[in-house]
């Protein structure tokens, strides 16, 4: 019996071995294909070529014997890049699917453009960004300098200047468009400026909410008109009513108009 055991675990130690072997030759023959071309899909912001060299994946001969799981780490490592798909697409091909973050504004910091997202993390604006017609952010008060890749959930500016672009682009996609720029002030007065006016709309604090659908609300009766020629801002501040200063064409002096009380 002891010898039946011997025989039997020498067989099955073969067995073994020669299972290891087989797979061995296996993998080694499968990754005996070299890459010979990577495409890339799902591009915005930046080119194709622009997410490969920052992969450093735009030499043949740096890629063609990577592991895709090496693709897929190197692509995923760029700021812009939420998630990378990666895959072979026939002979020799890989086809790499990336889902790009989404940009909520850009923001100003001592003179320096980056990127908020959707998520409000901080990222660098990279050079050559395409499609950057998102409303600006200044004079945010952050107390201390920011770091890029940072959350900015806590901070209490760029979170009221989410929401009033996220209000903005639930009540009204077509004034989304038109809308430009935020002014947090350092914590003050907030003002909001659209493309295609030059005067300020004043939005101050509390409310904001509210204050962007009372806003909304007199855009569309004002939009495209001759009025928009001689205000000087728009100011929903005060006590629940909307008053616009408008230029005395004689005397050069604003009048501050009290357009009525605020509607919901």
């Amino acid at each position: 019996m002891k010898n039946l055991g011997k025989i039997l675990s020498v067989i099955f130690l073969i067995i073994a071995v020669g299972g290891i072997g087989y797979l061995s030759i296996g993998i080694k023959a499968g990754n005996a294909e070299k890459i010979k071309s990577i495409t890339v899909e799902g591009e915005l912001h930046l080119t194709a070529q622009q997410y490969l060299n920052y992969a450093n994946l735009e030499d043949k001969n740096v890629y063609e014997n990577l592991p895709i799981q090496m693709i897929k780490d190197r692509i995923e490592k760029h700021p812009y890049v939420n998630r990378a798909d990666v895959r072979f697409d026939g002979a020799g091909k890989v086809l790499v699917k990336i889902t790009e973050k989404v940009f909520d504004s850009i923001v100003i910091i001592d003179s320096v453009q980056y990127v908020l997202t959707e998520q409000l993390q901080l990222l660098p604006l990279i050079d050559g960004t395409k499609v950057v017609d998102y409303p600006v952010l200044s004079n945010v008060f952050f107390g201390s300098q920011p770091k890029v890749f940072s959350s900015q959930r806590k901070n209490q500016d760029i979170l009221t200047a989410s929401k009033i672009i996220s209000a903005v682009r639930f009540v009204n996609p077509e004034l989304e468009k038109n809308f430009s720029s935020i002014d947090l002030q350092n914590g003050g007065d907030i003002l909001v400026y659209l493309s295609s006016t030059d005067y300020p709309v004043m939005i101050g604090r509390g409310n904001e909410i509210k204050k962007i659908i009372y806003f909304n609300n007199l855009w569309e009766s004002i939009k495209g008109k001759e009025i928009n020629k001689y205000l000087n801002y728009v100011d929903l501040r005060y006590g629940g009513h909307v008053f616009l200063g408008i230029a005395d064409s004689t005397s050069g002096q604003v009048k501050n108009l009290d357009a009525g009380q605020k509607r919901s």
